[in-house]
């Protein structure tokens, strides 16, 4: 009896790192739909940023990865056309940004970027140019600036 209390104490703290790592992958959201986040206001993007990059931080780099894999997806999923007026949207959403708040979303970006293992930020970089060599010249040129 003893030997089994003891051991049930040692499970403990094993069963309750596995349940927060759990927790973790089960609050990962679905990425948004391009679509829908063209959309938004600056005000809901930038709360829907927040809380994203909260929820990535807390994850594992594996869940990153297949969080990025299906975001990649997504885009990919849209047509050459629906590529083209995401970006001129979200371009001209950009542009209307005042300057502390262009600041503020590239602060955002940077902390996330700089809280991610350095292998998944050499990974990001190798994605993104695979990224914009599948695209058609003119498309690169306008998702790479």
């Amino acid at each position: 009896m003893k030997l089994m209390r003891k051991n049930i104490y040692r499970m403990i703290p094993f069963c309750l790192t596995l349940g927060i790592n759990l927790n973790a992958f089960a609050e990962l959201p679905e990425p948004l739909d391009p679509r829908a986040e063209a959309n938004m206001t600056f005000e809901e993007r930038k709360a829907e940023g927040i809380r994203l990059r909260e929820a990535l931080k807390k994850a594992s780099p594996e869940d990153r990865r297949i969080f990025r894999e299906k975001l990649h997806e997504k885009l990919k999923a849209l047509s050459p056309a629906e590529r083209h007026e995401f970006h001129q949207k979200m371009k001209a959403q950009w542009e209307s940004l005042t300057p502390s708040q262009k600041e503020e979303i590239r602060k955002d970006r940077k902390d996330f970027i700089d809280s991610l293992t350095p292998q998944e930020r050499h990974e990001m970089r190798e994605r993104r140019k695979k990224f914009l060599n599948e695209l058609p010249p003119n498309e690169r040129h306008q998702w790479a600036n």
